[in-house]
């Protein structure tokens, strides 16, 4: 497999896009992080569909039900965040085993209002019905956004600098604490929060989208390596990451050496979830870009380039760059 050949869910998707019709009332399609419809005035309403499915994305055993809605409206509304819109609604569906109670789907509605209360988006419709498999949930969320503001994965040019907002790997250090199954240390919190309780930046994403400097953004769903990937295909660029300049959050080392087990570096790379906003621009307005984004920590960890690898220089020299997660 070369660098830039899709495995699992990405080539599905690919063949599933070639069965459908053209479309003749959509202005963007499949193939980013939403869709968007032309609205009169100007204006693009924006649509994301996720998924959390118990036992594939989630643990009853040890995700809090507050928080699992929390996540399922999170994911989402990063989806938003990356084409730089303001989210506006949200639709819930829930197919509900025998096992979950009309009180626990209260909890989990009580998580997805407290976010949404939060990021100012009204929950005005959805779905229940009876599941014989897992408990899932299902939510679409729509956003708006000026057409010559919307940002996708296609822009980035070849010179362009590459960028991401926050630090990584606490999601990806969460989850295997929880899945580790032992008490966890008080100091080790802040990454199973990360998995749990993710911040969609969407203050951060319409700063960007207003600034004009932005080439090409998305949000770190499955980890950098995976989604940088899908960024490069999408814009028909190469790129070169410095390993070395990742900004690997510091609970994950102490997570690591807690769990006697893992790279802090590929948990970054490659864990996901973190929901972190990537993105090129110019590398000339770093310093506005800063500015624009204040107090929020970006980090500049590589270049594009005109060719189509995908690099990642390491201390032991450059190689290339894997898919991490990917969902088959």
């Amino acid at each position: 497999m070369s660098s830039i050949d899709s495995p699992g869910e990405d080539a599905l998707i690919s063949r599933l896009a070639k069965l459908l019709p053209a479309t003749q009332r959509t202005y963007l399609s499949i193939g980013d992080d939403a869709a968007a419809v032309l609205l009169p005035g100007g204006e693009l309403l924006l649509t994301t569909t996720d998924m959390l499915m118990e036992d594939v994305h989630f643990r009853l055993s040890w995700c809090n039900l507050p928080a699992l809605g929390w996540k399922a409206l999170a994911q989402n509304l990063s989806d938003i965040a990356a084409m730089g819109g303001e989210a506006t609604h949200a639709f819930i569906a829930i197919a509900i085993p025998d096992y979950v109670t009309p009180e626990m789907v209260e909890v989990i509605y009580g998580g997805m209002v407290e976010l949404a209360v939060q990021s100012g988006v009204d929950i005005i419709g959805g779905d229940t019905v009876r599941s014989s498999g897992p408990l899932t949930l299902c939510l679409t969320v729509q956003g708006r956004v000026e057409s010559k503001e919307m940002l996708t994965r296609a822009g980035a040019h070849a010179g362009d600098a590459l960028y991401v907002t926050g630090s990584l790997g606490r999601a990806a250090a969460g989850l295997k604490l929880l899945d580790d199954g032992r008490a966890i240390p008080e100091d080790l919190a802040d990454a199973v929060t990360g998995q749990l309780r993710p911040t969609p930046r969407l203050m951060a994403g319409r700063a960007l989208a207003q600034c004009g400097f932005v080439t090409a953004m998305m949000d770190l769903s499955d980890g950098v390596a995976t989604d940088l990937h899908r960024m490069c295909a999408a814009s028909g660029v190469g790129t070169v990451v410095d390993g070395l300049a990742i900004p690997v959050d510091e609970v994950v080392g102490k997570a690591c050496n807690w769990l006697g087990a893992g790279d802090p570096l590929q948990l970054a790379l490659t864990g996901g979830e973190d929901f972190e906003l990537m993105f090129t621009a110019p590398a000339k307005v770093e310093a506005a870009l800063r500015r624009f984004l204040a107090p929020l920590k970006l980090t500049c960890i590589g270049v594009m380039t005109a060719g189509r690898e995908l690099l990642l220089r390491t201390e032991q020299g450059v190689v290339d760059l894997p898919w991490g997660f990917t969902h088959f």
